[in-house]
């Protein structure tokens, strides 16, 4: 059957027959890789099922002689150099055969002894630990000394779901993947469902795990009709020379011309041993190169390798991307000393370089002088050098709220060469006065190409009227800042301190007349305090004094800050407390004598500072 035949055919065609066409026509392709088995040959790591099902428990159908017939096929068509390990699985794993060697036909008589002897009586289906045996099994055979250029194929044979009910602490499949991503790439899995129901779903999820680097298959055979072919369907799928290779474009980061890159990892993996030489091809014609221009690869069969890959960007390279195209081609092959009969063809990797466009900006400081609030400075020109063309956007960054650019376009049109850029810088009318530092960024929108930045100085002034009205406001606050304090020491209120301001230079107190008695009793007592005023002649109070020569005033005085009440003579002779006096300070209960006129001081808040209690003074 040809190969186009086949890709007709497996188009129209269902799952069932698809499967079965491949174990059908697989054996073909034995005989054309014959050759090409590894030196080293092939360790199988056989995995049985063992539960009571494979034989017909529970209504199914017993496959189970056909499965030992089938593993008995793998030990007869196992080549010189293999060997074979059998485990059998249910709710626990048992090593049956451990790296059992084919150097003879004895050699394949001890396993057909231990594979008669498979019994299947187990409960349950452990298949999760019996992955993580196999995968064990297969690290230690990597880790021989003998394990470079061979191969290791892990081939589980079940026929139902995972059942793991009952098992304390089971080990799940997707457990295993850790496993996996260990080996690195090396390990073949195969999983042959025999079931004639639909078999586990978490074996395919586990087969096409990225960490097995597609060397993971589920081959489905209801009731093992196929299991005699399985020997000869999967050995060609071992030995037909493969080369895996992907490039993390994601890594890929634009280069700026006349550099050379960092390292660009592809990651490879070849079946067989072999020489690849690495090449790289120019469409456009962009001048980047290979560093080194001519590669040769080694590749180790079943090996994960990396091949670091680094460019040289000419200096005058265009910004934008160039699409390159690494080309792996066969340069020798060496696997037991024969030529293989088939050998992978050249294989192209797209390689999108992007190379960033140079763009500057001069100066790389602009001084905009001094400006007043709410006025705009002079044009300063900013000029812009790139080898691009198309948009950019002009904008102000840092202690900018006050300040903005003034009459700029959405979009600055960009040339190859040089750009002149017009800048004005608009100032709000709420600005304070002082420095003020921004940084200007032009940002390209082509995405090549980074921004680029230039400082900017400007020196904002206030206006006298704004000054002014900031020197009013400030002298305002600060009275009110001492109308508090006052407030505070005096413990008063505004309010009480405004009548106290307006009352203080007038006359407090009260005059009681003693003698002569006036012919009212409502007479005897005058207030001054109702007086309101600072200054009062006594005889304008009371009228036998001004019947006399002499006449004294009474007047409001304020010491250290304390309010005091004087008697001043006028005329005449003053007596206080029978002491003559020019001018005394009044305090309560004075005795005033003038002529036959006798008056009494009363002021309670203004007590004579040696007075006792009682009020009373000793003279």
């Amino acid at each position: 059957m040809s190969f186009r035949y086949f890709k007709h055919w497996l188009k129209f065609s269902s799952v069932r027959s698809i499967i079965v066409l491949a174990l059908i026509s697989i054996p073909n392709l034995c005989s054309a890789f014959a050759q090409t088995t590894p030196k080293g040959g092939i360790d199988w790591i056989l995995v049985v099922d063992t539960s009571a099902s494979m034989r017909g428990v529970g209504g199914t159908k017993n496959i189970f002689e056909p499965v030992k017939n089938s593993i008995t096929e793998f030990v007869n068509t196992a080549r010189l150099g293999d060997t074979v390990t059998i485990y059998t699985f249910d709710k626990d794993v048992t090593l049956n055969a451990d790296d059992i060697k084919i150097t003879s036909n004895p050699d394949r008589g001890k396993l057909k002894q231990i594979i008669s002897s498979l019994q299947a009586e187990g409960v349950r289906t452990h298949t999760g630990k019996a992955v993580q045996k196999a995968l064990q099994h297969s690290a230690l055979l990597n880790k021989r000394a003998d394990a470079l250029g061979r191969t290791v194929s892990i081939v589980f044979l079940t026929d139902g779901l995972e059942d793991v009910r009952g098992i304390p602490n089971p080990v799940l499949i997707p457990s295993n993947t850790q496993f996996l991503r260990e080996q690195q790439c090396k390990p073949y899995i195969f999983f042959v469902s025999l079931g004639l129901k639909e078999h586990e779903k978490q074996l395919n999820d586990f087969a096409n795990n990225p960490a097995l680097c597609g060397k993971g298959q589920v081959l489905r055979d209801p009731g093992g009709v196929q299991l005699n072919k399985l020997a000869q369907n999967i050995r060609p799928v071992l030995i037909t020379p493969k080369l895996d290779v992907n490039l993390p474009t994601a890594n890929l980061q634009p280069v700026l011309p006349g550099t050379t890159t960092e390292p660009i990892n592809i990651n490879s993996i070849s079946n067989v041993n072999a020489k690849v030489s690495l090449q790289l091809e120019d469409p456009q014609q962009s001048g980047i190169r290979l560093i080194p221009p001519d590669r040769t690869i080694n590749l180790v069969a079943n090996q994960a390798t990396v091949i670091p890959v680094r460019l040289q960007i000419p200096a005058e390279a265009k910004g934008g991307a160039s699409n390159l195209r690494l080309v792996l081609a066969i340069a020798d092959q060496a696997m037991s000393g024969d030529k293989p009969q088939g050998v992978y063809a050249p294989i192209t990797i797209d390689l999108p370089v992007t190379i960033k466009s140079k763009l500057q900006i001069q100066p790389t400081r602009v001084d905009f002088g001094s400006i007043e609030a709410g006025k705009t400075t002079e044009i300063q020109s900013l000029v812009v050098r790139t080898n691009i063309s198309g948009t950019a956007s002009l904008q102000l960054q840092g202690n900018s709220k006050d300040v903005s650019i003034a009459e700029l376009s959405a979009a600055i049109s960009l040339q190859p060469g040089e750009t002149k850029i017009p800048v004005q810088l608009q100032v709000t009318n709420s600005s304070f006065a002082g420095n003020r530092n921004f940084t200007l960024v032009l940002t390209p929108d082509n995405s090549i190409a980074s921004p680029v930045t230039t400082e900017a100085h400007l020196h904002i002034l206030m206006p006298l009227g704004r000054k002014i009205i900031i020197w009013l406001l400030l002298g305002l606050l600060v009275l009110l800042i001492a109308l508090i304090v006052v407030c505070l020491i005096q413990r008063k209120t505004p309010l009480e301190l405004a009548e106290d301001f307006r009352t203080r230079k007038r006359l407090e107190g009260a005059l009681v007349v003693l003698e002569p008695l006036p012919q009212s009793s409502q007479d005897e007592e005058i207030s001054l305090t109702h007086l309101q005023k600072g200054r009062v002649c006594l005889s304008d109070l009371i009228p036998a004094i001004a019947a006399t020569n002499s006449d004294a005033e009474l007047v409001t005085v304020w010491r250290a800050g304390k309010k005091n009440i004087d008697l001043r003579c006028l005329k005449g002779v003053i007596f206080v407390n029978t002491k003559k006096i020019n001018t005394d300070e009044l305090y309560n209960e004075d005795i005033i004598e003038i002529d036959n006129v006798k008056l009494q001081f009363n002021w309670i808040e203004h007590q004579r500072p040696s007075e006792s209690s009682s009020g009373q003074t000793n003279f």
